[in-house]
């Protein structure tokens, strides 16, 4: 089962890069920086901007954070 973590980006995150962020903790009536940077990586084409949140896990198989929800969904491209 996959433990879901809050994040927030600390840079930009374009479709199926990386960027670094930290993960959030819960201080009773809020989500808040925790001290725990990751390297987040995108394996859903979605993107974000600094400072925009979300969810992310570890994944077992890949061993990196990878991004689960909460960012941007990339446009499909259109054929003409």
């Amino acid at each position: 089962m996959m433990d879901l973590k809050p994040f927030e980006l600390l840079d930009d995150l374009e479709p199926l890069g990386k960027a670094n962020a930290v993960l959030l903790k819960w201080d009773g009536s809020r989500y808040v920086k925790s001290q725990n940077k990751i390297e987040l990586h995108d394996i859903c084409s979605t993107h974000g901007d600094r400072g925009d949140r979300g969810y992310c896990f570890l994944s077992s198989m890949s061993n990196l954070w990878e991004t689960v929800s909460g960012l941007y969904q990339q446009a499909p491209a259109r054929i003409y």
